[in-house]
């Protein structure tokens, strides 16, 4: 996850492994006993409750060459499965889920020269102006966010883009990151979502937090109707003594796998696949 101005940094700070930035302890590892790790980064402002915030310091700066850099050095670290990104919309209590982002030519000025994103488009492989879209699972957000009873206002914004500035920068590099890594046959380095909250600037920030943990708790349901089972190599959604036997065929050498079955059995993640996967499906098997 990413944000930019307050409240939307501030929704996300307990995410942060960084803890000169969340003193407190990262909340993220195995998050509500999820299987998923969250992680967070955003820019620091020096009044954190600021309207006229300027360009802040730390990770993603509020500057279009430094939120690049580190946009591609943070997902080359991670491998992000799934990227929410947030920014500050209007002064008001929207929880915005953004449709779509453009590969503008034309932004609104930063605060540093230079003032536009170098290269511009910043996606040269795409059409100039052309629309990638967010798959987040925007309407079970929305819904879960208006039975919540929190003081939030959610809504899909589907006939306008992201603000052109740093927020739609943002989104935009998020789904343009999905497209580079989806599909992809190994699926520990696919992204398999990606869009943009544009949370209201009257939201507080405790309110904004819950509204991040909703968000979170539909993409990773989402997730997990997407994402295979480690050690389940025949896909029945089930891992069981099938895909035990199935992979002792492959030793064997009457099954050869496929590209995307090796990723799901190398469950050591060591590139290979062999009797210490076994076991480890064995066990996996025999605990269930």
């Amino acid at each position: 996850m990413s944000g930019y101005w307050p409240p939307s940094n501030e929704c996300i700070r307990p995410f942060s492994t960084n803890i000169n930035l969340n003193p407190e302890g990262w909340i993220g590892q195995n998050w509500e006993e999820s299987g998923f790790d969250v992680v967070s980064y955003f820019p620091t402002f020096e009044d954190p409750d600021c309207n006229s915030c300027g360009q802040g310091s730390g990770d993603l700066e509020v500057d279009y060459q430094d939120t690049s850099e580190d946009w591609w050095n943070i997902v080359d670290s991670i491998n992000p499965v799934a990227i929410i990104t947030f920014s500050r919309g209007m002064m008001l209590n929207q929880w915005e889920l953004e449709n779509y982002f453009v590969n503008w030519n034309q932004w609104v000025d930063d605060f540093t020269y230079p003032f536009q994103p170098t290269p511009a488009p910043p996606d040269s492989t795409f059409p100039l102006d052309s629309l990638r879209f967010s798959n987040l699972p925007m309407d079970s957000i929305v819904s879960q966010i208006f039975s919540s009873g929190l003081d939030l206002y959610p809504f899909i914004d589907e006939a306008s883009g992201a603000g052109n500035y740093l927020s739609e920068f943002m989104g935009y590099h998020g789904v343009w990151y999905r497209s580079l890594f989806n599909p992809d046959p190994n699926p520990l380095n696919a992204c398999f979502m990606s869009g943009h909250i544009h949370v209201g600037g009257q939201v507080a920030w405790q309110t904004g937090f819950e509204g991040a943990k909703i968000s979170l708790r539909e993409v990773i349901k989402a997730l997990n109707n997407i994402l295979p089972i480690t050690g389940d190599l025949n896909q029945d959604g089930v891992l069981s003594i099938l895909d035990f036997y199935l992979l002792l065929n492959v030793f064997t050498g009457d099954y050869e796998l496929s590209e995307l079955e090796f990723h799901i059995v190398d469950i050591n993640n060591d590139s290979r696949v062999d009797i210490f996967d076994l076991i480890l499906i064995s066990d996996s098997v025999l605990s269930s």
